[in-house]
């Protein structure tokens, strides 16, 4: 079926980009989830299909929720979505006083003109 086949790609494309996100290799990932490290690329390729006690285990060891690996297309750039997930997670882990840090630096970085502001990438 055609919307199976779409709806998998999708589940591998967002498994993918948190497994990624978390830099966690293929076969890290297996080992947590009890895979291997070829089932996982397999799921990724959008050419396996996983069972409900797989992907709630892949969400487990990813620390994602798992409609976080099912979500709709819907327009949503998944990449960005994946991050943004990552970014809420660890801010809310930050204490008030850091999370007030991270705040200030965020602010001062965005409030600086884009000519002042320079990636590490860039720097020599």
């Amino acid at each position: 079926m055609p919307g199976e086949t779409l709806f998998l790609k999708r589940f591998g494309r967002q498994l993918r980009i948190f497994r990624k996100q978390k830099m966690i290799s293929r076969e890290e990932l297996g080992l947590k989830t009890r895979l291997s490290a070829e089932d996982i690329g397999e799921l990724e390729a959008g050419n396996l299909d996983p069972h409900l006690s797989t992907i709630f285990l892949i969400a487990r060891a990813l620390d994602v929720h798992p409609e976080d690996l099912l979500i709709p297309s819907g327009g949503i750039n998944r990449q960005y979505y994946a991050y943004r997930c990552y970014l809420l997670k660890q801010i809310s882990a930050l204490s008030k006083r850091d999370l007030k840090k991270a705040i200030k630096v965020l602010h001062d970085l965005f409030e600086t003109s884009p000519s002042e502001t320079r990636l590490p990438e860039e720097e020599e």
